[in-house]
């Protein structure tokens, strides 16, 4: 990192969010939406027109739809990140291919920007080792449409300015905010993650009706089943997040069900695919 010291951006007015697919895409439309001025990347401009008409058609019926959409700037490339006061990476839960977009974003960017993940269940600290500004980087985990909570993921070498900042940014998106440690899962996918899966096991025994369960959990007030929830989430990002908290914890709470894997390899991956426990039209 060199001996000089420099402290980041306090005043977040431009943000970068990379991957426009379901949750970068959230972030962009929430962002724009509190007037934020957002910048989002994907990796084809085929990718890129389907996840901003996605957004687009989320705000059909927004009287502000035009001037939320005004704010919104796509790109192809990692260029026009630098002109960002802080960056969200959402692509796909790989650590590999975050790895390398923390290492291009350190690289394009001015040493002043926080860059954060929404990993829901990777360490953020392997992200922050492969640049030069391991104590600007932390995680903001949340969903951005339809949960009013954001975890925010503190390091070891996580600065108390940066975490602070970050903080005050998920405030002023309307979210309640929880800082948590970086450890598998953090707090919501720790706890949650076995209770989802169990649903899916009683389902797969024939114990209880998907719908049931949903039903039960919806009187209890949750917003969404958790099928529904699954579904949302995406069959394959919850595959995925059981199997590397596992891998870090070896408690078979988290072994994925052989129903969730067939599901993923069938690709009925919930709401993005249109078929999941439930099926979606367009």
């Amino acid at each position: 990192m060199g001996n000089v010291k420099v402290a980041p951006r306090k005043e977040i007015k431009r943000v970068g969010v990379v991957g426009c697919g379901q949750m970068g895409g959230g972030y962009a439309q929430l962002c724009a939406q509190k007037g934020y001025q957002v910048i989002i990347s994907d990796k084809t401009e085929e990718l890129l027109k389907k996840g901003l008409s996605a957004i687009e058609l989320r705000l059909a019926e927004s009287a502000d739809k035009d001037l939320i959409l005004s704010r919104i700037h796509g790109t192809t490339g990692f260029q026009s990140f630098s002109d960002c006061d802080l960056i969200i990476e959402a692509v796909t839960e790989k650590m590999e291919a975050k790895k390398k977009i923390f290492t291009e974003l350190d690289r394009v960017c001015p040493k002043d920007i926080i860059l954060a993940t929404n990993t829901s269940v990777l360490s953020i600290l392997d992200m922050a080792v492969v640049t030069q500004r391991p104590d600007r980087i932390l995680g903001i985990h949340m969903n951005p449409l339809f949960f009013p909570s954001a975890e925010i993921i503190k390091t070891i070498v996580t600065s108390d300015e940066a975490l602070e900042i970050a903080r005050n940014f998920g405030l002023s998106l309307g979210k309640g905010v929880v800082v948590v440690k970086d450890i598998p899962g953090f707090i919501v996918n720790r706890l949650i993650t076995p209770l989802l899966l169990s649903a899916i096991r009683m389902i797969e025994t024939d114990q209880a009706s998907k719908d049931d369960i949903d039903i039960l959990f919806k009187s209890m007030g949750w917003p969404i089943g958790p099928f529904g929830m699954m579904d949302g989430i995406g069959l394959d990002t919850l595959l995925f997040g059981c199997n590397a908290v596992y891998e870090e914890l070896k408690d078979p709470q988290f072994t994925p069900p052989l129903l969730l894997k067939k599901m993923v390899t069938a690709g009925w991956l919930g709401i993005k695919t249109g078929k999941g426990f439930y099926e979606y039209g367009k």
